[in-house]
């Protein structure tokens, strides 16, 4: 049991192989036979043909496995040396790779660089260093862009504080300029502005003149008829003085007769008639003449004037001096009163002139179709209306003359606009007018169809403003 025991242990020690695999089982049909000698020793015969065969079969597979091994082997070489070749060709690939993707490396980054370097700080510090050029010629007006925040940021930031400082010192080196230029500018249109007063002073008194020069001819007119009057009941006078002087030469003894006594009675009731009506006409040739002296030496302060009575004179002698010019020319008046107008608180010399401007702009204007129209029936006629309004008064002067064509209307009151040849009209006239009316509170418009009428409009305010008259 031993020796089986120690066998067993010895084929177990055996690696596993088809041949230990075969001894233990033979070993096996040993043990389970009879362990006779014969048997034995037959076994052992039988063993010894079975090792013989295993041998032999081992030798076959041994050289078996040897070819087995060789072929393995030159395999191995060949795959070994297909291997070494791929290896060899991967390295050659990898070299060539690893150099492209070293150029493409290298020429990313100097793209890259490019891009960071070339388009960002460059573009940036040649922006910079153009705002600087510019500031520097003098333009502070260009905002300096600041983008990002690095260093560069920093500088432009530091830049744009400089830029509005000097901004700021330019500006108030300017305003400081511009205040002295101001100043100069201001003190030498202060002596415009007296040159000015004068010349308008100048203007206004050679419009006053003028207006005077227009008039001259419609004054004498009018001082004409109560001149002719006093001459004539002058005369007329005389007579009866001579008829008293007659009738009492011959009566010395003063015995008179009844007819005698009635003749000297109506001759001295003529003698008072003429005497009252030469009064009466000197008055007017007075007053004529002292409005006249008024209107030359200019306004002298707000009174109360009957502004119908006002209108009226100023009628008559804008028609006269307008008769005075051309002889042939007669014009309609119609007047329409309002009988409760009453009195304002005007400047009569003032207020005078713009109704005397306003009418001899009308007897021009239907003198003017007169001469022009091919109507035969055409009659100039001026139609004034004076009305009491609530606040004021208001006067009408309208005239059947040509009008005011639409595209000067706007213009009319405009100093030196005149549609008179130059030796007719200053175009102050109407300029001057529209000024003293609304001196008086008041306002002047107009209200034109041209080929038809122009009627002017006068508003005067019953409480004028408080306000300095010239």
């Amino acid at each position: 049991m031993s020796a089986a025991t120690s066998i067993e242990r010895a084929l177990s020690a055996i690696d596993e192989t088809a041949t230990s695999d075969r001894l233990q089982a033979l070993f096996g049909e040993m043990l389970a036979k009879s362990r006779t000698a014969f048997d034995l020793r037959r076994q052992e015969v039988d063993v010894l043909d079975r090792q013989q065969a295993l041998l032999a079969e081992n030798q076959n597979l041994a050289v078996e496995l040897g070819g087995d091994v060789e072929r393995l082997v030159a395999a191995s070489r060949t795959r070994t040396d297909a291997a070494t070749d791929a290896a060899s060709q991967a390295i050659r690939t990898g070299r060539a790779l690893l150099l492209a993707l070293n150029v493409l490396s290298i020429a990313g980054a100097v793209f890259i660089g490019w891009l960071f370097v070339g388009r960002l700080l460059v573009r940036r510090f040649e922006a910079l260093s153009s705002s600087m050029r510019e500031m520097a010629g003098g333009n502070l007006e260009a905002e300096i862009g600041i983008g990002g925040k690095d260093e560069v940021a920093d500088m432009a930031a530091a830049l744009e504080v400089f830029r509005r400082h000097a901004l700021e010192v330019q500006r108030l080196n300017l305003v400081e300029k511009l205040a002295d230029e101001l100043k100069d500018k201001n003190e030498e249109l202060e002596v415009v502005l007296v040159d000015l007063q004068k010349a308008q002073d100048q203007i206004v008194m050679r419009e006053k003149l003028a207006a005077l020069g227009e008039l001259t001819a419609g004054v004498a007119h009018e001082i004409k008829n109560p001149l002719n009057f006093v001459k004539n009941f002058s005369e007329v006078s005389s007579e009866l003085l001579e008829e008293v002087d007659e009738i009492m030469k011959e009566n010395e003894d003063g015995s008179l007769s009844e007819d005698q006594r009635e003749e000297i009675g109506e001759i001295f009731e003529d003698l008072s008639g003429n005497l009252k009506l030469i009064q009466n006409h000197g008055e007017r040739a007075n007053r004529i003449v002292t409005d006249m002296l008024k209107m030359g030496r200019g306004a002298a302060g707000r009174e109360e004037a009957d502004i119908n009575r006002l209108v009226d004179e100023h009628i008559g002698l804008a028609y006269h001096s307008a008769r005075a010019s051309d002889s042939e020319f007669n014009l309609t008046i119609e007047k329409d009163f309002d009988p409760d107008l009453g009195t304002l608180e005007v400047v009569s010399q003032d207020v005078g002139r713009v109704f005397l401007n306003l009418v001899g702009n009308a007897c021009y204007a239907t003198n003017e179709k007169r001469l022009t129209t091919d109507d035969e029936a055409y009659e100039p006629t001026l139609t004034v209306t004076t009305r009491r309004m609530d606040d004021g008064v208001e006067v009408r002067i309208r005239d059947n003359g040509n009008g005011i064509p639409q595209d000067i209307v706007d213009k009319i009151f405009n100093p030196f606009f005149t549609t008179k040849p130059t030796d007719q009209g200053t175009g102050l006239g109407l300029a001057l007018s529209a000024d003293i009316v609304r001196e008086h509170g008041g306002m002047i418009r107009v209200d034109t169809v041209p080929g038809e009428f122009t009627e002017m409009i006068v508003e005067l305010s019953a409480a004028p403003p408080d306000i300095e008259l010239p």
